[in-house]
């Protein structure tokens, strides 16, 4: 008997020349961008004494499995078996969404020391994972994820969706559409035909068990059943008798922050605003206050930006020259530091901010144009004012932002 339950994954388009097409399930596909509706799995491994219950459908697993989860608070050691630099750096960015709400530390290690999660890349099709702390209880040579069909060329949404999924399992989650709370109503004759074709070939024990199969409520902590988890399969729908269907999800939904939150809580959430651009009569305003302007010149958001200080973030201070209508946010204290130079007033911090690019940020261009009405312009594009349009000059990066 197979150790591995099956999760369909999407694949990118030059990754599945080889797969077979479902052409009749096309159409009721919503793919991430980028992606095409082809269709490859994703494994998620149990421990080899587990398989026959879980066959018969006895499994105790569940939304989050009390009985798999970590130590809140603890370190959990993690190595890499093998895998380019770039791939490497990948798993750790995206893997690193869970830490902002779950009160864990991953802590990566140097190959040839012990790890709670070891993992793998291989071109075998299949991604999966052992739950949460089975992954100790499989030999520590052998690995306890695997990622499939990962290259250089993957995009970040197919590295998202995959990698944040594989560590939900990791960290004790198992699949939304099988948590006590949902409610789906299955057409089954299709989802067996479908199931029961390639490229999974269960028999009906099997998609029973991976799709039709709902946990106990005695034996999990689960929330109310959420279709924009990152823990659910993408179903068309044809698969059910009302019409419902879900997409892939690739990021973590509120549910998903809020419930693994609460699963190991703890942790200190980092707020993070937008920063918003407005045009006030060709001079620029910035803020991460929206109630400040509202709708009135609004023009555009440039990114998100933290509300309080993290590592390796600094202020971003706001200064306005009461003569000309100008406005200046710099990382640079140095810069005007309280004001009251040549009409500069000082107005506080408006979040924080990187100085260096970091995962998941974008570079905030700043320039400045002295004639007419002077003015301090930052933008996210390095060509919208570029080359002396308008008469503004480019002074550099002023600081990275979130995306």
């Amino acid at each position: 008997m197979k150790n591995y339950i099956y999760l369909l994954f999407i694949f990118s388009s030059f990754l599945l020349l080889s797969c077979n097409n479902e052409d009749s399930l096309s159409p009721d596909i919503t793919p991430s961008k980028g992606l095409n509706t082809k269709e490859n799995f994703c494994l998620d491994a149990y421990l080899p004494e587990e398989v026959d219950s879980i066959y018969t459908g006895i499994t105790t697993n569940a939304a989050l499995l009390k009985s798999k989860k970590w130590n809140n608070g603890q370190i959990i050691k993690i190595k890499f078996l093998n895998g380019t630099p770039f791939l490497q750096s990948k798993v750790k960015q995206f893997a690193e969404e869970w830490l902002k709400y779950a009160n864990l530390k991953f802590q990566y290690v140097d190959s040839n020391q012990n790890a709670d999660i070891r993992i793998n890349f291989d071109n075998s099709g299949g991604s999966w994972s052992y739950l949460g702390t089975d992954c100790n209880r499989i030999s520590h040579n052998q690995p306890s994820m695997n990622f499939g069909w990962f290259t250089n060329f993957t995009s970040d949404t197919e590295f998202s969706r995959v990698i944040i999924h594989e560590f939900g399992h990791a960290l004790g989650l198992i699949h939304e559409h099988q948590s006590p709370a949902s409610n789906i109503q299955w057409n089954k004759s299709k989802v067996y035909e479908y199931y029961g074709g390639a490229p999974n070939y269960w028999n009906h024990d099997e998609v029973d068990n991976n799709i039709f199969y709902k946990y106990s409520s005695t034996v999990t902590n689960y929330s109310a059943f959420d279709s924009k988890s990152i823990m659910l399969y993408s179903f068309p729908s044809s698969f059910t008798l009302n019409g419902w269907s879900s997409g892939w999800n690739t990021v973590l939904s509120q549910t998903d922050k809020n419930f693994i939150a609460k699963e190991y809580p703890g942790k200190t959430i980092i707020k993070t605003n937008n920063l918003y651009r407005y045009n006030i009569n060709g001079q620029h305003f910035y803020t991460s206050n929206y109630a400040e302007l509202g709708n009135n010149y609004y023009e555009s958001i440039l990114g998100k930006i933290y509300s309080s200080q993290i590592s390796n973030t600094y202020p971003i201070y706001r200064y306005f020259n009461t003569i000309n209508g100008d406005r200046l946010s710099t990382l640079n204290w140095n810069e005007l530091r309280n004001g009251g130079q040549d009409g500069w007033k000082y107005e506080g911090i408006s979040g924080y901010a990187y100085n260096i690019q970091q995962p998941n940020t974008i570079p905030i261009y700043r320039y400045f144009k002295s004639t007419n009405k002077p003015d301090h312009f930052f933008t996210t594009s390095n060509i919208e004012v570029s080359g002396g349009k308008f008469g503004y000059k480019y002074e550099g990066i002023a600081f990275y932002v979130l995306r």
